[in-house]
């Protein structure tokens, strides 16, 4: 077990990629603090988890507000005295062309993609830094990289998560915690599944015509399982990655290499 006995906190566990994490983090031994605004889906996970979850604790935390963040983390602290893994995963995404945008929805996308990043960091940080070891990973996107039609607010967001971690992985290094991002591609999620519908709605096609789309982005052809980011968080929880810091994991299908 690669996690086993690790106190790992992720937020955005209610479904997609947060869900598919907190399975394969579950099965590999971690002690698991999950969150999500959406209160039934954080609860479909953790009954997902099977009877034997005693050492999963399930908040509902909305990002965006700093005080339930931070009391997610004195939770941890006080229940555990330490964390291993942050798991920055929370996220949104809303689509359109920047003239018609509406402001609101780029609000959503700046608190919860942006300031979520920076809230779940901000009230950790201390305690990496007082304990002097640990691994924080948010979860920035294939939008952070390149541009997407009708995606230029979207993508501005995710720049900054992998900005923003770039830059925190310096600050940490000194205090031996490694900080690094994941990059997924088109990945098979409500939060995707959404987006495609959206685009097929204001375009006036077939959903299946966006979807084929998207999955011609990469060099693979089809769309990732949640659980092929997952494999890819976790590895960089691990001792495997031990001398990653800074890094960026593309798990795109090939999407950036064209």
């Amino acid at each position: 077990m690669r996690v086993k006995d690790k106190v790992c906190i992720l937020t955005g566990a209610a479904s997609g990629i947060g869900r598919a994490t907190a399975k394969l983090f579950f099965d590999e031994g971690a002690i698991l603090i999950l969150s999500d605004i959406d209160e039934k889906g954080l609860n479909e996970t953790f009954e997902l988890l099977g009877e034997n979850n005693a050492r999963v604790s399930i908040m509902k935390v909305d990002v965006r507000e700093p005080d339930e963040v931070k009391e997610m983390i004195e939770y941890t602290i006080n229940e555990y005295g330490r964390i291993d893994v942050l798991i920055v995963n929370a996220g949104v995404v809303r689509v359109g062309p920047v003239e018609e945008f509406p402001d609101e929805d780029y609000d959503l996308l700046i608190n919860v993609n942006l300031k979520g990043t920076y809230y779940s960091c901000k009230y950790a940080i201390p305690h990496f830094k007082k304990q002097k070891f640990g691994s924080i990973i948010t979860l920035a996107s294939v939008a952070a990289h390149i541009g997407q039609v009708n995606h230029a607010n979207y993508c501005s967001t995710k720049a900054g998560v992998l900005g923003f971690t770039k830059a925190l992985a310096l600050d940490m290094a000194p205090y031996n915690v490694r900080v690094n991002s994941v990059s997924p591609g088109a990945t098979d999620t409500p939060m995707l599944q959404s987006d495609v519908a959206k685009q097929a709605k204001d375009r006036n096609v077939d959903y299946e015509v966006v979807k084929e789309e998207f999955e011609e982005e990469g060099v693979l052809g089809r769309w990732a399982e949640p659980e092929e980011i997952a494999a890819g968080i976790l590895f960089l929880a691990t001792n495997d990655a031990s001398y990653m810091t800074g890094a960026d994991l593309r798990l795109d299908g090939g999407w950036t290499t064209r």
